[in-house]
């Protein structure tokens, strides 16, 4: 039995209907740029020495996020879908979001922070592959923070 080449269909449904969700991943720490020309780094307690510095607020280090814009399709889980299995109800996230399996690495997954949809923060609670024949597709669960 041979499937029919389906991916480009899906990703052109989720161009039409689906909608922007941003994925924030947490950079890499870099030092403080304010601090480090001056000089107020405290090597053994790893901080800085400006307590007030404008810039990491005493802290020396700073984290670069990086945002991921994607189309997306995305479904928002009523209070009254339940999933009934070994435990009894079990509450499974808020939000499903599908995205196309060459949006994101597996590197950029497992940095992701948090995800910004319709001005919610959720964070990643179940990522799936899926598609057949072949993987094509990410279906991600979300859960609001």
């Amino acid at each position: 039995m041979s499937f029919p080449v389906t991916k480009t269909i899906k990703d052109a449904i989720r161009a039409d209907i689906g909608q922007s969700v941003t994925f924030v991943m947490e950079g890499t720490e870099v030092p403080c740029s304010s601090c480090l020309v001056s000089g107020y780094y405290d090597s053994v307690n790893n901080v800085s020495l400006d307590q007030f510095c404008p810039t990491c607020s005493g802290n020396y280090w700073i984290t670069n996020d990086s945002n991921a814009i994607i189309v997306s399709h995305v479904r928002w889980i009523t209070g009254e879908q339940s999933d009934f299995g070994i435990a009894g109800d079990i509450k499974q996230g808020d939000c499903i979001v599908t995205v196309d399996i060459d949006s994101l690495s597996e590197e950029q997954i497992a940095n992701v922070k948090h995800v910004l949809i319709d001005d919610k923060k959720l964070e990643i609670f179940r990522t799936i592959k899926r598609g057949v024949p072949e993987r094509d597709r990410y279906r991600f669960t979300l859960r609001e923070v």
